[in-house]
């Protein structure tokens, strides 16, 4: 009789123990919806908002968690894809899918989406101004045992030269996150094909990144967009309907539990006393010709945790790091010299404490 119940019990913890082994194994799946409808230097965009509300439902609709942001000035706009690349890090495996709709623009074929505060006076403005494609997917990418997909929706500035796309496959290497670009016609109505395209390949039970990106580069062929895509390089799921699976032939029901003992109620807990934080003490930086190597390669480290850098951590200021240092003086109202004097270098270590 105890063998029999002692059977029991170990079948019971086997179970157990396989729906959390199960539960962990499931990714976890998380999103970001970019909607810049509203720029302050060109047209707006009508396009963007339906077609970003059908991204949302359908990611929703799948159990991802959105975050959705509109109009997003050049700060505002990495610090989401900074959160995002956090979230994807924190808690891999994950399924992760960053949608964009708004603005694009080219600078010596490399593309960059355009934040709602851009101001592009001269060509190079996109180096301090825009959000690098390349630097987006790298954010991502860099976590193991995550993938996802990169959709962008995306239209040229008025200025831009028609027919013209940049060749996004010789600057964003291939990686387990795909990547598909649409540009669209501003004069169309509704939404984009790229957001219907996503609604339609969502619709189905099971969902997987090569799947969404096949049924894409299809869907968009027929339509009147340009198309770039980049496959993964291996595939991953992105939602499956659960269907649970059948017991074990000739599986004994599990023992009734005991009477539960009646217990008496804990003691009351102490008042807890007062605390008192401390601030952290800043950390001051001296003028860049000054820095040591690993003053450098905090300074990096501080870039690229911010989404502005997504080079080496070497402490070498190089043309990456330049236009970085650029990038976070156009931020901070400051002269883009691509050299960070004392009082720069210390604000910026300091604004990740």
């Amino acid at each position: 009789m105890r063998r029999a119940r002692l059977t029991i019990i170990l079948l019971a913890l086997g179970f157990t123990c396989c729906g959390v082994d199960a539960a962990r194994s499931e990714p976890s799946r998380i999103a970001l919806v970019i909607t810049n409808s509203q720029y302050a230097n060109f047209p707006a965009m009508s396009r963007c908002a339906p077609a970003a509300a059908i991204a949302r439902d359908s990611l929703r609709a799948k159990g991802f968690e959105v975050m959705e942001r509109n109009n997003l000035g050049r700060g505002e706009f990495d610090t989401a894809i900074g959160l995002l690349a956090r979230r994807v890090a924190a808690a891999p495996p994950t399924a992760a899918v960053m949608y964009y709709c708004g603005y694009a623009a080219e600078f010596n074929n490399r593309s960059f989406l355009l934040p709602v505060s851009a101001v592009l006076t001269r060509d190079n403005d996109l180096l301090s101004q825009g959000i690098l494609v390349k630097s987006v997917v790298d954010s991502l990418r860099r976590t193991p045992d995550s993938a996802g997909l990169v959709l962008l929706d995306v239209f040229r500035t008025p200025d831009a030269p028609s027919g013209r796309t940049s060749p996004l496959a010789e600057h964003v290497p291939a990686s387990s996150f795909a990547v598909i670009a649409a540009v669209n016609e501003a004069n169309g109505e509704g939404a984009t094909a790229l957001a219907l395209g996503l609604r339609d390949e969502f619709s189905v039970a099971d969902v997987g990144v090569n799947s969404v990106t096949n049924g894409l580069r299809r869907r968009l062929a027929k339509e009147q967009v340009t198309a770039q895509v980049i496959a993964a390089t291996g595939d991953a799921a992105l939602a499956a309907e659960k269907r649970p699976a059948p017991p074990p032939a000739g599986t004994p029901p599990p023992a009734a539990p005991p009477p539960v003992a009646s217990i008496a109620p804990p003691p009351p807990a102490p008042l807890p006393q007062p605390s008192f934080k401390t601030t952290p003490q800043q950390r001051v930086m001296v003028d860049e010709d000054q820095m040591s190597d690993g003053d450098r390669r905090h300074v990096q480290t501080v870039l690229a945790n911010i989404g502005y850098y997504s080079g080496r951590i070497d402490g070498t200021f190089g043309p990456e790091t330049r236009a970085a240092i650029r990038r976070y003086q156009f931020e901070i109202k400051a002269e883009l010299t691509g050299r960070l004097t004392a009082e720069q270098a210390t604000k910026l270590v300091n604004s990740m404490r």
